[in-house]
Order: structure tokens, then C-alpha cells, then sequence
């Protein structure tokens, strides 16, 4: 029986958090689901989705690494909207559900070398403040993605800081470094008591 989005993701209510849990190593896993953060539970969590004929341990391949055919370190992607931008399996809905109040800004991923590759990329971050948020809640999608930043990390070439995911516009669940654990809590809420600037969101295409 197919599981929707939201029954995938809060199946994994409760388990524990650990930072950096997938790899590439000998001794690493690129798929697993008994601990998470926040990156891991997104890909994860649509990997299963949008698994169908693969399993999901092959198709995480498709969701986290381009060129797909390469699965190594270097080829993960690394930088949330980056892999947004290169895989047909997100989409960025910004600019639709915010035509008005929607703000745009360059960063170069990787600028100071955060993740050790000889790699960055100059993308436009679609976002909406923070401030703005509360008006524009009735236009998201049942599910989504949704994507925290600081205005600070553009100068080290930071784009997300953190990532979840948004259900009936109320819902959020993330693994949570602070709790250690993945939970659920009321999406405005925590923004507003968060120290984020804005937030941008994205849906799975699931076709």
C-alpha cells in the first residue's frame, strides 16, 4: 500500500537526531532510517515516495547525488538549493505562492570551502521574510518543503540553514537538534520564535 507524504514523514516521528548520518565510507550507509537530521529526513523521506520500481536505498542515489551516475562525496549535493535547481524531482514554488513578497538573492555556495570539495556554484535564492510569512500561508500546497536561512550566511556561502517539512500549513516536522529528536510543531510558532530571516519553500514532484 502507497503512503503519502506525510504518512512517510511522521512515521518517523521520534527518532533520534545525529548529525551527518549518511555517507559514502566503507563504514557509512547512504540510506538509513533509524536516526536523522533535518537534510536526511527530507531525502530520505522522498526517496520513499518517489521510490516505485527502485527501492528507496537506489533511489536516494537519484535524489542526492548529480551527476546521478556518480556516488561519491564530491558528487553529493551538498547545498540544498542546488539540488533543488538540478533535479527534476523539486520544485521551487516561491515566486508563485508569493508574487508580490517574494525577495531574490545571490549566493555562492561554498564560498569559504564549508564542504571540502573543489566545487561552488552561484545560485538566486528565492525567500520570503520572515515578517511575511503569516500572509501568505492560505496560497502553500498541503505538503511542502520549507527551507530556513540567516541573511549572515551568504558570506561564507551558506544557503539553508535548516529543513522540514510543512503539512495542511500548520504541521511542521524536522529533526530537531535542539529536542534530538524528529518532531512536530506548529510551524508559526516556531519561526517566530526562531532566529531565522526567511524561509523558502518546494513541493516533490512526484510524476
Amino acid at each position: 500500500e502507497e503512503k503519502t507524504l506525510e504518512e512517510i514523514v511522521t512515521g518517523f516521528l521520534g527518532k533520534p537526531y545525529q548529525r551527518g548520518p549518511l555517507g559514502e565510507g566503507e563504514d557509512e550507509l547512504l540510506y538509513r532510517t533509524d536516526v536523522f537530521d533535518c537534510t536526511t529526513l527530507v531525502l530520505v523521506s522522498v526517496s520513499k515516495l518517489l521510490a516505485n520500481s527502485l527501492s528507496a536505498e537506489e533511489m536516494i542515489k537519484k535524489v542526492n547525488y548529480f551527476p546521478q551516475r556518480e556516488v561519491s562525496y564530491e558528487t553529493r549535493l551538498h547545498y540544498s538549493t542546488y539540488r533543488n535547481q538540478v533535479l527534476d524531482f523539486f520544485q521551487d514554488i516561491v515566486p508563485a505562492i508569493a508574487p508580490d513578497l517574494y525577495q531574490e538573492k545571490q549566493v555562492i555556495l561554498n564560498k569559504d570551502r564549508l564542504i571540502d570539495i573543489d566545487w561552488e556554484q552561484e545560485i538566486t535564492l528565492n525567500y520570503i521574510k520572515k515578517e511575511d510569512v503569516s500572509k501568505i500561508i492560505a496560497n502553500l500546497p498541503s505538503a511542502a518543503v520549507v527551507g530556513f536561512l540567516v541573511h549572515k550566511d551568504k558570506e561564507i556561502g551558506l544557503d539553508i540553514r535548516h529543513e522540514g517539512f510543512l503539512f495542511n500549513r500548520i504541521d511542521f516536522v524536522h529533526a530537531s537538534a535542539k529536542t534530538g529528536k524528529v518532531v512536530q510543531e506548529n510551524f508559526l510558532n516556531f519561526l517566530h520564535n526562531s532566529d531565522y530571516d526567511g524561509v523558502t519553500f518546494f513541493t516533490i514532484n512526484e510524476d
